[in-house]
């Protein structure tokens, strides 16, 4: 099905055959990935180990098969709001990575080698997690095709635990992202950080390295994706690439309870998906990132719909870029 190394085809199997011609769907879209020119390209991470050594509660590694369900039952390719067609997009499904038991860094690895072939090919790719410490392995293949990037974590936490001993975990990513990949913290934004989930010691390591962090509040004033849009004007001027990644636990339980870290306060989906479609529509954006769905935790599909939700405005707002 794949040509992407170190993948397996995944459990649900896109496209659905389309029964009436004027209503198309995102399952009606989605084709495997071969190789061939496409705008983007699905990589689930099922791996959620890295939550697991950080204290989360597990099931993150279901994420990518559950998403694939909601992609059945959920998603038009017409964003009606905005009046956008995407129905002439690409978009592609490169299967699972073959993530391996026991070994966090060994997994980030070959996580870097897909994100690298598919990049290479020109596509998007799109990773569906799993764990927020994959998050690295993205980063590392984004820069290893593009070189100099950059990147936004819209998210609860800042996920600038220190590496001790060797293991990396979910709250790692970013830190590692600065101390492994060099990337400047000014090229490195964190938006949406919850007020009881930051200890004043990772807020004051990102400011050290110039890593610019707006908490929820602050980003709700200002409006969300309009201070996403002026970060990612402002990363782009000194990158090649970036990358936006969402953890669904930046958004309240409420409507995503279905997450390795539950959040009190949060995002609503209205806001994510503003944001969502900004980081579609922003011509230096080459990765967008769902990450630690966790389907057993779920209730009513409410986080995978919003998942879905999450993936059909980027896809709107490409749309709008490649118009």
């Amino acid at each position: 099905m794949s040509t992407v190394p170190h993948t397996t085809p995944p459990a649900v199997i896109f496209p659905e055959d389309l029964s009436r011609a004027g209503d198309p769907r995102l399952k009606h879209r989605i084709l495997p990935w071969t190789g061939d020119p496409a705008d983007v390209a699905l990589l689930g991470v099922p791996y959620d180990e890295g939550v697991a050594l950080n204290g989360g509660r597990v099931g993150a590694a279901e994420g990518p098969q559950a998403f694939r369900q909601a992609v059945l039952r959920f998603g038009t390719t017409y964003d009606a709001g905005r009046g956008l067609s995407f129905d002439h997009l690409t978009i592609a499904d490169a299967g699972d990575l073959d993530v391996i038991p026991g070994d966090p860094a060994g997994t980030h690895q070959r996580l870097s080698e897909a994100v690298e072939v598919i990049t290479g090919s020109g596509a998007i790719p799109v990773i569906i997690g799993g764990g927020n410490d994959a998050t690295f392995g993205s980063a590392q293949g984004l820069s290893l095709t593009y070189g100099d990037i950059g990147g936004a974590n819209i998210d609860a936490h800042l996920d600038m635990r220190e590496v001790i001993d060797g293991v990396c975990h979910s709250g790692t990513p970013y830190r590692r992202i600065l101390e492994e990949l060099r990337v400047p913290g000014e090229r490195i934004v964190e938006l949406g950080l919850h007020s009881a989930t930051n200890s004043a010691e990772h807020l004051q390591y990102a400011a050290e390295h110039r890593v610019g962090c707006w908490g929820l509040e602050q980003l709700r004033e200002a409006g969300p994706a309009n201070i996403l849009n002026g970060q990612l004007n402002r990363l782009s001027a000194g990158a090649d690439a970036l990358f936006v990644s969402i953890d669904l636990d930046v958004f309240s339980a409420a409507f995503a309870p279905g997450v390795s870290a539950p959040g009190t306060e949060g995002l609503t989906p209205g806001e994510g998906r503003a944001m969502a479609f900004v980081a579609g529509r922003h011509r230096s954006v080459k990765l967008f990132e769902l990450m630690e769905f966790s389907p057993p935790h779920d209730i009513d599909q409410r986080t995978g719909r919003l998942a879905v939700l999450l993936l059909h405005a980027f896809l709107s707002g490409l749309a709008s870029r490649k118009n």
